[in-house]
Order: structure tokens, then sequence, then C-alpha cells
């Protein structure tokens, strides 16, 4: 009993180093993308705060949101006014759309994949919302419904080139942050995603040090 005790303690603490070594690596990359971009220090931690914070309350990691924020900063999302909260309300809005998955954590990677390079283009490409779709129908679904159309319709709009990437961007927005998305996203399906909350919390604390 005791040697599986200590198997179990070294397991666990071996595991939150690799969390915070991950998380460490990847709060730096974030750090020197945003001072590249022209971010001083203050709004750096600000928002790496909000995100520490969504992620720990979420079923994703703190270093999938800083890769998520950068790479749609460096596309320049920060700058369409039709977003209410910025970049930041963006992503939320991914990891709400992505909770509706059986997956969630690769669906928020191929969102934030496809919306990168959807938001280098001013209409949304067929190719890229095919692949959102395929990984979240019921998250593509309320995007149609935020824009006041059934997702049929999208589609067929989005095959014609009809639909502006920023009018797609900001129904992803107030969809995935609307209160029965963020509710998903909040909720741990398996035990797996309860303890990877968990040792969110911790080791973002323990970054500092």
């Amino acid at each position: 009993m005791g040697q599986q005790a200590f198997s179990t303690l070294t397991s666990g603490a071996v595991s939150l180093v690799s969390e915070v070594n991950s998380a460490s690596k990847a709060w730096k990359t974030f750090e020197g993308n945003m001072k590249n971009f022209g971010k001083n220090e203050k709004g750096i931690s600000s928002v790496k705060k909000e995100l520490q914070d969504f992620a720990e309350t979420t079923v994703y990691s703190s270093s999938d949101m800083a890769s998520t924020y950068a790479q749609l900063e460096a596309v320049g999302v920060g700058s369409m006014k039709s977003l209410s909260k910025g970049t930041s309300g963006l992503v939320k809005g991914f990891g709400g759309l992505a909770a509706a998955a059986e997956d969630p954590k690769q669906a928020m990677k191929s969102l934030s994949q496809q919306a990168t390079q959807m938001a280098a283009k001013p209409k949304v490409a067929w190719e890229d919302f095919k692949i959102m779709l395929e990984q979240s129908p019921a998250g593509m679904a309320a995007v149609a419904k935020e824009m006041g159309i059934s997702t049929e319709k999208l589609i067929s709009k989005i095959q014609a080139g009809e639909v502006s990437t920023e009018s797609f961007f900001s129904a992803i927005e107030k969809a995935g942050n609307s209160e029965g998305f963020a509710k998903m996203a909040t909720e741990a399906k398996t035990v797996d995603q309860a303890f990877d909350g968990l040792k969110e919390s911790i080791g973002n604390k323990l970054l500092p040090s």
C-alpha cells in the first residue's frame, strides 16, 4: 500500500511538473509575441490573467488559450470593431462552441486553426467552415441562429461567398459566450477532465515560482 501511494504521488508530481513546463513555454511565447505586436506589459498581464482564469474554470488548458489568442492577434482579429470583447471574447466563444463536441480540446484546436486561416480572408471560405461544422455541428447551428438564419442557409451563403469573416466571428463571440455554452465549457464530462482542471489551477499558481 505504501509503495502504491508513493507511486501515485510520484506520477502526480511528474505530471504536474510537465503541466507547469508546458504552460511556462506557452506563456513565454505568448508574452514575446504580444510585445512584438506592440502590446505593453499591463495589457499583456491583463489578458494573461483573463485567459488563465478562463482555463481554470473550463476543460481547456491555459497554453491552448495563449496559443489561440496569439494566433488570432497576429492576423488582426483585435482590430475587428464588431467584437464586443475583442480577441479574448472570441477565444472564449470558441471555447463555448467547442464544448458541444465529444472531444472539446480537439475541437478547440481545430476551430482555432480554421479561425486563424479565416481571419486572413474577408469572406468565410467553405473549406474552413466545413471543418468547423464537422467538429462542432451544434456550435455552428448556434452561430447560424445568432445570425438569424438556419444552418442550411448559412451553409449555402458561405458556399456562395456571401458571409463576411467579421460578421461570422461576431456571431461566434455572442453564441459561444451565451449562458448555455459557457455552462457546457465549465462542466467536466469525465474524471480526467476534472483532474486536468485541478492541475491547471495548481500549475498557474506554481508558475511564478
